[in-house]
């Protein structure tokens, strides 16, 4: 008689080496489940009759079958998640004129069983690559690193709030009250409190481990056998999660939906799934464009805190359609013409909640100012970069190529280099907290030396991306023949030079920050050096004037040494595009 595959292995389609009488499977062993063989095996060859052709009955006894097998294991644990504030990852999602009436999913056990397999997989996953550490242990490490080097970029954390999720407990949906929809849609239908309490379990849980998705890169090696698994592991369990309530979270947005969005599009992207980081990007524009938060409107009658979130993630989420648009050559989406309306969401709102736990007296609320002041900056250097390309756009369209007379009147008329010269004039007033910074290595307390870092991040952050986008103007300008309104000329030698004095400035950004503040920047920290790098070959390989050559030759090696140390496969990339 042929071997088959216990229930719980069935469910998560693995493969199965145990036996009915036999002990039980490795998997379950491993997962800590009950071994059983209690579903009934069907047989191959046509499909069988649909459910609504054989009643209810089957249907009813499979819930039973479930029910049973999980009862044990849920009726001891609780979670202990805050569900009563409203903030971006535990919270009650605010709904100003909806109540949630269903989650998606096959039924509430099947929800819970599913949440079980994928939490004990996570469970075992990390127990394998980083057996020295406990859940708790690697989701708390991972809430520290976001914020002591996310925050300062994106803003999007409420500490209080992210760190009532330690202890990690899997989301227990309240089963009692769940019953199949009377047409066999497929929703569980709750009461509205059960509905909201377990939708605000779901988003905590799925908030968390995308958290740690995305920053998990950054644990410490002495302690992690593997950071790539174990980042793996956590974007697994967050992705599948959100699947189970992904129709309900699109139709009921809050902030937390795009902080989800933008974790787990991090990770991706880390993971080098570009394509699918993409995507994710995406639709967390598309929900941001769906709750209205380019209008200032939108905000009004929001708790505090959760109009906060909102509003930081709008513009976590501007700042990263525009880089997804100058650096990687995406379509802008975030501007008034792709909305078909202006954008009137002001920078701060008129209340702002505190975000940061206050460790110090006094100093916490001091260093968030400082770090929001910073964050604010990128914000208006990447809107000035954006009104700098959508005029170049613009003005390509208007005119011919080769019309140079046309272009010139013309970018004349709009006054494009008083637009390029906002651009440039951006930095030009630093806030006094990224002034002048000392290394963090030399701070004597651990308090310093995390702020210091903070402040490097946002520097080296600044500085990288000012200098990118310097570079590609000065070509696109020089696309259209207007290379002079930009401090150069549209001859070859003249605009090669111009680009090596860039480019030397960009790698004494690089080479002159603490290396882990580049590090922790991420891989839109690799993909500018790439984009500067890819220049370098070009002059290399396109220019005649030797003394420009030599020089690209020489600053070449000092931007690859930091591709290389960055671990980044545009190392390789450059490297082979250099031999060749």
């Amino acid at each position: 008689m042929p071997r088959r595959a216990c229930d719980a292995c069935k469910i998560r389609k693995v493969k199965c080496d145990g036996d009915e009488s036999s002990d039980p499977c490795s998997n379950c062993r491993m997962s800590k489940l009950t071994c059983e063989y209690k579903q009934q095996v069907r047989k191959r060859g046509r499909r069988p009759l649909s459910q609504s052709q054989l009643g209810p009955r089957r249907r009813v006894s499979r819930d039973a079958q479930l029910s049973d097998q999980y009862t044990d294991s849920n009726s001891h644990t609780s979670p202990t998640l805050s569900i009563y504030e409203v903030d971006l990852a535990a919270t009650v999602p605010y709904q100003d004129h909806t109540t949630p009436k269903s989650i998606s999913g096959r039924s509430g056990v099947d929800i819970n069983a599913q949440i079980q397999i994928l939490h004990d997989e996570l469970v075992s996953s990390l127990l394998l690559y980083a057996p020295s550490l406990t859940l708790d242990v690697i989701v708390s490490g991972c809430i520290d690193i976001a914020l002591r080097d996310v925050f300062p970029l994106g803003p999007l954390f409420h500490e209080p709030s992210i760190r009532q999720n330690v202890p990690l407990r899997r989301p227990v949906l309240r089963t009692d009250s769940i019953f199949w929809s009377s047409h066999g849609t497929g929703l569980v239908r709750l009461g509205n409190n059960q509905a909201m309490d377990d939708l605000a379990r779901l988003r905590a849980y799925t908030a968390t481990t995308a958290l740690c998705a995305s920053v998990s890169f950054l644990l410490p090696a002495e302690r992690v056998t593997n950071v790539v698994m174990v980042g793996q592991a956590f974007l697994q369990t967050t992705r599948e999660i959100l699947k189970l309530y992904e129709d309900f979270d699109v139709v009921n947005p809050d902030s937390s939906s795009l902080v989800i969005r933008l974790c787990q599009a991090s990770a991706l992207h880390t993971c080098a799934r570009t394509l699918v980081a993409w995507q994710r990007l995406d639709e967390a524009l598309r929900l941001a464009e769906q709750m209205r938060l380019y209008d200032e409107r939108s905000y009004e009658g929001l708790p505090p805190l959760e109009a906060q979130m909102r509003r930081l993630a709008f513009w976590q989420l501007y700042i990263l359609d525009k880089y997804a648009s100058l650096v990687e050559g995406t379509p802008m989406r975030m501007h008034s013409f792709s909305i078909g309306a202006p954008i009137t969401t002001k920078i701060r709102g008129e209340i702002e909640t505190p975000l940061l736990v206050s460790h110090v007296q006094g100093e916490c609320s001091d260093l968030e100012k400082q770090l929001l002041a910073g964050f604010y900056l990128l914000q208006s250097m990447w809107a000035a970069a954006a009104d700098v390309s959508l005029d170049l756009q613009i003005l390509g369209r208007l005119c011919r190529p080769g019309a140079h007379t046309r272009i010139a009147e013309e970018a004349n008329r709009m006054n494009l280099a008083e637009t390029y010269l906002r651009f440039i004039a951006v930095l030009d007033d630093f806030p006094p907290s990224l002034e002048s910074l000392e290394p963090p290595s030399t701070a004597t307390d651990e308090w310093t030396v995390s702020s210091r870092r903070s402040f490097w991040l946002q520097r080296s952050h600044l500085l990288v991306s000012y200098h990118t986008l310097r570079m590609i103007f000065l070509q696109r300008f020089a696309d259209l023949g207007l290379a002079d309104l930009v401090g150069s000329r549209n001859d070859r030698s003249t605009l090669a030079s111009r680009k090596m004095e860039i480019a030397h400035d960009f790698i004494i950004v690089i080479t002159s920050v603490p290396f882990d503040c580049l590090r922790a920047n991420g891989e839109s920290c690799v993909a500018k050096i790439r984009k500067v790098g890819a220049t370098l070959l070009e002059v290399i390989l396109q220019v005649e004037t030797p003394q420009i050559v030599s020089r690209a030759k020489a600053l070449f090696p000092r931007l690859m040494d930091v591709l290389t140390r960055l671990d980044s496969r545009a190392s390789d990339e450059l490297n082979s595009e250099y031999l060749h």
